[in-house]
């Protein structure tokens, strides 16, 4: 039976040790979600749109709405991880992003519609919808309050 030199040991430690201490932390990397966040917040905003602009068009007014549910959380209150639910009567829509104080910058969708809301610090909103079918763009100026 051979048994290792003491350089031969510390070598395979070296080599090794990374992978196992990689494979443990994978194991433990969805600790990290939205659910335990240390800071955790949910609350809805209305949004309404009153400008509407359709690609190759004028914009035009409009009195576009939706219902924006929010569950956000990060390390701090100032700036967080944002999951949201739009909801309105053209459909509904998960968006992800972030938020920094009182702006959020959100998107998701597939390659069919992807949807695009950013919310100011004073609430001012742009909300953008582009379809790969055309392709075109809907572009909402208004407010989530």
């Amino acid at each position: 039976m051979h048994l290792l030199k003491p350089a031969a040991f510390i070598c395979a430690a070296v080599v090794l040790a990374p992978p196992l201490l990689a494979q443990n932390m994978l194991q433990t990397e969805d600790s990290f979600t939205l659910e335990i966040a240390p800071v955790k917040v949910t609350f809805t905003l209305q949004c309404v749109f009153k400008t509407e602009c359709f690609e190759g068009e004028a914009c035009a007014e409009t009195n576009f709405g939706a219902q924006l549910n929010v569950v956000a959380g990060g390390l701090t209150e100032t700036d967080m991880v944002v999951q949201s639910d739009l909801v309105s009567d053209a459909g509904d829509a998960t968006l992800l992003g972030v938020s920094s104080g009182k702006a959020m910058s959100l998107a998701r969708g597939g390659f069919d519609a992807r949807h695009l809301l950013t919310i100011a610090q004073d609430g001012a909103a742009r909300y953008t919808v582009h379809y790969a079918d055309g392709p075109m763009f809907i572009n909402y100026l208004g407010a989530c309050k």
